[in-house]
């Protein structure tokens, strides 16, 4: 034992033992090295990493290449008649508040009929509506405001009564429009631009909603655009759209979605037209030629007519509902845009003029928008 220590000094056996220290960390190194890589490969994404790779895998059409479909929510107005007629008010009675200051009854009613004339309700009804409130009021009811507004209102709701605007249901706005035929053939009409597609998709949902089977006519074969935008809102709608690829004539689509609409048991269709032609004259001889194949495939077709006016358009709405009505004899007005315009006075002329009843009004962008028409809300939101 001796001779053996002797052979290992202390300083050879410190350079033995710094040595064996030497190899133990690097040895701990590559273990370590190992184990993180072999951690790596094995590890499972926890749910949030999970949820962000699905987000990055997601095509984007399976969210925006269809249109959505309609909720509850979409059924419910966006805003009260009394809202979407502020404009309309401030035009009509608001111009007339300052009008009460004078002595001057005959000036007063001259500015009186100046503003009636402004709203956009027609000079045959101005002259009616002056003509029996003078005949109304004394001499000393005519400086009353609240007496000019009680007579005013009373002659209102006496036009829509005789233009046969019933009060309808809102949660049924499509109580008074023809729906007792299997199927209902409704021809929908009007000038491009006053928003006839749009109000169509909006009914189609209204009635699908109801449980109506609903086929969608896409008559307006001059326009692509119109049979896009049909198409999507029959989408949205859940309804069928009767869309035949290399057919033109407006006729012939009419003519077989009402054919199929008797052989398959729909409940109604619906049939968009043209808006414009090269002259108004080509527009309403093939209307009425439409209107006449119509009645060849189903009798008494169509049951409704429908004309649908933009109310920004004031006077023209009436031209435009005369020129149609005249043409194709009208059942109905749906009256869009009534929201943001202080053309509302417009539905006034037409009761009055055309006693066509105004069936539906359009009040906002949502389906809910487009609402029974109240003649007797429409004239409390007024007065």
């Amino acid at each position: 034992m001796g001779d053996l220590e002797v052979l290992v000094s202390p300083a050879d056996a410190e350079a033995m033992w710094i040595l064996i220290g030497a190899v133990g960390f690097l040895l701990a190194v590559i273990i370590g090295v190992v184990l993180k890589s072999a951690s790596r490969k094995t590890h499972l994404p926890s749910p949030t990493e999970t949820t962000e790779s699905a987000r990055t895998v997601t095509s984007p059409q399976t969210t925006s290449s269809k249109p959505s479909v309609q909720t509850e929510d979409d059924f419910a107005p966006s805003k009260s008649l009394r809202q979407a007629l502020a404009n309309t008010e401030q035009s009509l009675f608001g111009r007339m508040k300052s009008l009460w200051s004078s002595d001057q009854i005959e000036k007063n009613f001259e500015e009186i009929e100046e503003v009636l004339y402004t709203s956009d309700l027609g000079p045959q009804t101005v002259e009616k509506l002056m003509s029996s409130v003078k005949e109304q009021l004394g001499r000393s009811e005519k400086k009353n405001m609240e007496s000019v507004k009680s007579a005013l209102k009373s002659e209102f709701q006496e036009i829509f009564q005789n233009a046969d605007i019933r009060e309808p249901l809102q949660d049924q706005p499509m109580k008074y429009l023809v729906l007792d035929k299997k199927p209902a053939v409704w021809m929908v009409v009007g000038v491009n631009g006053a928003g006839k597609t749009t109000s169509i998709g909006k009914i189609a949902a209204h009635l699908a909603r109801s449980g109506k089977k609903v086929l969608v006519a896409a008559g307006d074969t001059f326009r692509a655009a119109a049979g896009n935008q049909l198409k999507v809102w029959t989408e949205r709608a859940q309804v069928e759209i009767f869309s035949p690829e290399n057919v033109t004539d407006p006729s012939a689509v009419a003519f077989d979605a009402v054919a199929k609409a008797v052989a398959q048991n729909y409940d109604v269709v619906i049939i968009d037209t043209a808006g414009r032609l090269h002259t108004q004259a080509n527009l309403m001889e093939e209307l009425k030629k439409m209107k006449r194949v119509i009645a060849k495939a189903s009798t008494e077709a169509p049951h409704e007519t429908l004309i649908v006016l933009d109310a920004n358009s004031g006077q023209n709405a009436l031209i435009q509902a005369k020129q149609f009505h005249q043409a194709l004899g009208l059942t109905g007005v749906v009256l869009t845009k009534m929201d943001g315009t202080a053309k509302g006075g417009v539905a006034v002329g037409l009761a009055n003029e055309l006693k066509i009843p105004i069936r539906l009004i359009g009040v906002g962008e949502k389906i809910g928008d487009l609402r029974a028409f109240s003649a007797q809300e429409f004239v409390d939101s007024l007065f």
